[in-house]
């Protein structure tokens, strides 16, 4: 096993000292005292900390900051607050700062602090994303960016097309006969390849889909309301509530239809959250490892702003990751009536 590379949070963190200080110690800066500065570059040199190159040239040659564009309603999404929290912790070990973006309108240029971008389940039509792709700083998305004539620099992206398939299958596999989805807008990359999953695997088995869209970050009385319609048909068997959030109001719209979830209805959610541990029953979701995926996008968008990617084109960089399937008692017929 390769040994444990020292960041300049183990450094701060041996020195007793905040990142933001270990950082004015190391690069020579003034807002240190000297006994501080002498602590830090001896606790450097013990761990064998090595200046993270791309990193310092943003500091002294850039603004150090980055901007991040979440979606409309992305505070009320477990998700987007994960993704965040990802971006920060990775922006803080390169020793730079993260300025959360406001949804531009039209016509208004992106924010002029920064050295790039990072956007996630973005579409082009947003003025604000549009913005920033013609701006001409780097910019890396979570998810492809949704009609994007010009493209990014990089991209993060899940294999949503298989996990699609995957939940599908094990539904199938649980006696599901009848699967119907709730759907976010295909607004987003993302969206658009789970609706894209859902109509080919019913066709690929010769069943008839029953899908409803919702907002992309729905509120309660919306889940519920298409939940109540899906579940008007008793053949539905089972449900997939694809936005954010929405489990537990599908869960309580399926109680008040008198199903039994992991009995007569199975029941999965497609983005994890930490409420499904706690409902009853438990609810099957992808474990989309939020944070992680925030932190590989700031690492990417730090290598285009040091020229290891190209600043956009046709040819941009893609990593892709696989969503893990948690399944729990809702989808395994094993609920407590």
């Amino acid at each position: 096993m390769a040994a444990h590379k020292a960041t300049l949070r183990d450094v701060a963190a041996a020195a007793g000292v905040s990142t933001a200080a270990a950082s004015f110690a190391l690069r020579g800066k003034a807002g240190v005292s000297p006994g501080t500065r002498a602590r830090v570059l001896g606790v450097a040199r013990e761990l064998n900390y090595e200046v993270n190159l791309p990193a310092r040239s943003l500091r002294t040659s850039r603004y150090g900051a980055i901007g991040l564009y979440l979606p409309v309603g992305a505070s009320r999404a477990t998700y987007y607050t994960e993704f965040a929290f990802g971006v920060v912790d990775a922006a803080e070990e390169q020793g730079l700062s993260v300025i959360l973006l406001p949804h531009a309108g039209a016509g208004q240029p992106p924010i002029a602090f920064v050295d790039g971008f990072i956007v996630v389940d973005a579409s082009a039509s947003d003025p604000g994303v549009r913005g920033m792709l013609e701006d001409g700083r780097p910019v890396v998305s979570g998810e492809h960016v949704e009609s994007a004539a010009r493209a990014v620099s990089a991209s993060v992206v899940s294999d949503h097309d298989a996990a699609m398939h995957r939940l599908l299958d094990h539904l199938a596999a649980q006696g599901a006969a009848r699967i119907a989805v709730l759907l976010p807008p295909e607004t987003t990359a993302w969206g658009r390849q789970v609706a894209g999953a859902y109509a080919a695997w019913s066709a690929a088995r010769g069943r008839s889909p029953v899908a409803v869209h919702i907002g992309f970050v729905p509120t309660v009385p919306e889940v519920e309301a298409a939940a109540h319609a899906v579940l008007s048909d008793p053949a539905v068997d089972a449900l997939v509530v694809v936005p954010s959030g929405s489990a537990a109001p599908a869960l309580s719209a399926a109680v008040r239809a008198g199903r039994v979830v992991g009995g007569d209805l199975l029941l999965a959610a497609y983005v994890d959250e930490p409420v499904h541990t706690l409902l009853s029953p438990t609810v099957t979701a992808f474990d989309l490892n939020a944070r992680d995926f925030g932190g590989e996008c700031l690492r990417l968008l730090v290598a285009a702003l040091a020229g290891g990617v190209p600043a956009g084109g046709d040819d941009p960089v893609i990593r892709m990751t696989v969503p893990s399937l948690v399944v729990r008692e809702s989808s395994t017929r094993s609920a407590p009536p």
